[in-house]
């Protein structure tokens, strides 16, 4: 049987981008999408075949996210609902022949208040290896957060707590990787670029930071406290869902106690289990270094070649390359 799942858009960092990494990590199927951030679609093409879209898609079971905007012939088709539809600004469209499946508990509730409609429960897969690196040894505080800086991501109140800190004289230092920076003053915020992997910085850190107004599920929550990293977050229902309490977390309030952020908290935490098993093969051995044969698109220098390929050149390379090049619009895969 095969099994597709499609993703218009795959940005830099963000909770579905990484639902797609630590699915393909653990089960088989294939990607198609539109557009992509390159280091993402490398990333993928480590564990599964990942495709530009280009024509009608045929499969057995195919699985979209945030509407459905391709064609495709399917025996089986679902949509995957990744938000509290309450708190954002779209809403859920019903697509005919469509079942539908929520990442959390409140994703499925959300869901069925707007439409009525009843939605199968999968909780996000996710595999964190601890890399066993010690935590800070100096007399600061330790902060990190990776998210985007916007309002739904609570840029108010990661600038209101920043002034709460520096007001109360704690020593401290916090790590923001993003996307959009310069967006909380202070020559203790230090923002970083980026990164696909900040396991060993988050397992290094006091606390993550994550301030959000909605969440439906919050990958960097639940990767932080599976390698021992408490958390300080605001007061969604999905983190009570998701296994947190007064043992692992500090709930975000205008007046609180930063203080608090000082006390040293030991727990073990295991996140809610997936059962992607129902629906996908488990994980057969991938190999990338397979070679595909793909033809240039136009003329280019290859750095891995490392010489120049004509327009038309039909050459052999590995998936993960072949991946790579389509997405920069240089190859096209010959199937």
């Amino acid at each position: 049987m095969s099994n597709v799942f499609y993703f218009k858009d795959i940005n830099s960092i963000g909770g579905v981008e990484s639902f797609f990494y630590y699915l393909a990590k653990k089960y088989d199927f294939k990607i198609y999408y539109k557009t992509g951030d390159p280091e993402q679609v490398k990333r993928l093409a480590k564990y599964v075949e990942i495709h530009k879209y280009k024509e009608p898609i045929k499969c057995d079971r195919f699985f979209c996210n945030y509407g459905l905007d391709i064609e495709v012939e399917a025996k089986e088709k679902y949509h995957i609902v990744h938000c509290d539809y309450k708190q954002v600004w779209f809403k859920p469209i019903l697509y005919e022949g469509f079942k539908y499946i929520g990442v959390s508990k409140l994703a499925c509730d959300s869901f069925k208040e707007l439409t009525g409609k009843d939605i199968e429960l999968i909780y996000n897969p996710l595999s964190v290896d601890k890399k066993g690196v010690s935590k800070y040894n100096d007399n600061k505080l330790h902060l990190i957060s990776a998210t985007r800086l916007t309002r739904e991501k609570g840029l108010d109140k990661m600038i209101h707590l920043a002034r709460l800190l520096d007001n109360a004289r704690i020593n401290y230092e916090w790590l923001i990787y993003t996307n959009k920076k310069k967006q909380i003053i202070g020559n203790k915020v230090i923002y970083k670029d980026t990164k696909l992997d900040i396991t060993e910085e988050i397992e290094k850190a006091d606390y993550l930071v994550q301030l959000s107004d909605c969440e439906a599920y919050c990958y960097s929550v639940v990767e932080s406290l599976m390698v021992g990293t408490p958390v300080l977050t605001t007061d969604l229902p999905v983190f009570k869902e998701l296994g947190l309490d007064d043992s692992n977390s500090i709930k975000y309030s205008e007046n609180m106690d930063v203080s608090k952020l000082l006390e040293k908290k030991k727990f073990n935490y295991e996140p809610p289990k997936d059962t992607w098993t129902k629906y996908l093969p488990t994980k057969k051995e991938y190999n990338p270094k397979e070679l595909v044969k793909v033809r240039a698109k136009r003329k280019y220098t290859d750095i891995e070649l490392d010489r120049s390929i004509d327009r038309g050149k039909v050459f052999e390379t590995t998936k993960e390359r072949a991946s790579y090049l389509e997405n920069k619009e240089l190859i096209e895969w010959l199937y």
